[in-house]
């Protein structure tokens, strides 16, 4: 579960940025307090951000311990969608040693997101392999890639 500012933006937002559908969403007297989405096998419970109850979004205590890892069709197009919905890229989509490609962003409330498409079952030689090549490159500065990095 996932506190979050405003309940009703951060569905939209993990709707049509990042796929999931609403299963339910339940309001209370002074506006909605729950809401349960899904994408594929995954639940994502919301609620909303409670000083009294101490349920602080990841944006309030100003960073989050957890990055959610998603598997999508198209990671191009989900990582897309989600910058425009207005998310800020901590790390650009690329092909990674293990055999996915994927990029991370921070949405709107401070929850990250890496976001990827499953590609290839490399050996654990060609991931010996293409780890060592990716740590010979010289590493692409934050600017240049338009991220915002917390590393």
């Amino acid at each position: 579960m996932l506190a979050v500012r405003d309940l009703r933006r951060a569905v939209d937002f993990y709707k049509n940025a990042l796929g999931f559908t609403v299963r339910s969403m339940m309001d209370g007297p002074q506006g909605p307090i729950h809401a349960e989405l899904r994408l594929r096998d995954t639940t994502l419970m919301l609620s909303p951000e409670s000083r009294e109850q101490h349920n602080l979004s990841a944006a309030t205590i100003g960073n989050t311990p957890a990055t959610l890892y998603i598997l999508v069709d198209d990671v191009d197009s989900v990582f897309a969608s989600a910058v425009a919905a207005g998310a800020k890229v901590s790390m650009p989509v690329m092909d990674m040693f293990w055999g996915d490609r994927c990029g991370q962003v921070t949405d709107p409330d401070g929850n990250k997101w890496m976001i990827a498409t499953h590609k290839a079952e490399p050996t654990e030689a060609e991931m010996a392999e293409a780890m060592r090549r990716m740590s010979e490159q010289p590493q692409a500065t934050a600017a240049a890639a338009g991220a915002e990095s917390e590393y």
